[in-house]
């Protein structure tokens, strides 16, 4: 699977100063990872960094200030035709919002969809030869993004790159189970990306724009099923067209 690294936009984060939490941890445990701070420049808006054959030597325990490094690790994992490890990390830093809402506005959401579909396009490889992008809760914690909004541009950029997503929450079984039950609704009512995205555009016009409060008082996943059902009912009303 394609593994994704949520990243500083300077790569590696804090894994040589005090930092200690995904992207340092994933530098730690392969610490060939750590090279590449040596000639990668502050990734741009537009860019991604992606890392092959990186060798696991470490497991660990905790998150932050609960790591421990726990035993050496035998990394299993096979090898490329160039003996390099089958392992693909990608480096995609999300932006840091200090304010809630401020991620909802359509410039940041362009931003995060074009960086994630960054990572995750490869130009010129069949979509049967593409393997699963491997993912979580990128930009969220101390970065302050929504589980729920990033989960959905993340599907979006990997629909359009045509790959898969196996997605972490880290034991939040609500989560799961909210992303689960959207990913669902969506394939079963055949919304294109482009009609997804004009949902988030509505929702910031409507519920976030002028929302006096720290968040608004309807939340995303709620707000696209009303937005769907309502536009459901209508169009089936009697006298209404329901297709082409």
């Amino acid at each position: 699977m394609l593994q994704v690294d949520f990243a500083n936009r300077f790569v590696g984060g804090g894994v040589t100063s005090a930092g200690l939490v995904q992207e340092e941890i994933r530098f730690l445990i392969n610490p060939e990872l750590i090279v590449s701070r040596l000639f990668t420049e502050v990734l741009d808006h537009n860019e991604c960094l992606i890392i092959t054959g990186t060798e696991q030597y470490s497991e660990y325990t905790g998150y932050a200030e609960t790591y421990r490094w726990a035993r050496s690790h035998e990394d299993g994992s096979k090898r490329d035709s160039w003996q390099r490890r089958s392992t693909e990390i990608v480096a995609i830093d999300a932006l840091h919002f200090r304010r809630y809402l401020d991620q909802f506005v359509p410039e940041k959401i362009r931003r995060e969809l074009n960086k994630a579909y960054c990572g995750f396009l490869r130009p010129g490889v069949p979509s049967e030869n593409l393997s699963a992008v491997a993912t979580g809760n990128w930009g969220c914690g101390a970065f302050g993004g929504d589980a729920r909004l990033k989960a959905l541009i993340q599907i979006l950029a990997a629909a359009v790159a045509e790959r898969d997503v196996v997605y972490f929450t880290f034991g939040d079984s609500e989560l799961m189970k909210d992303i689960y039950s959207m990913h669902t609704f969506l394939t079963e009512r055949r919304l294109t990306v482009g009609e997804v995205y004009k949902l988030l555009l509505r929702y910031y016009n409507e519920e976030c724009r002028n929302c006096s409060t720290p968040g608004p008082d309807m939340k995303l996943y709620p707000f696209i099923y009303h937005a769907v059902e309502s536009c459901a009912e209508t169009t089936n009303q009697p006298g209404q067209r329901t297709g082409a």
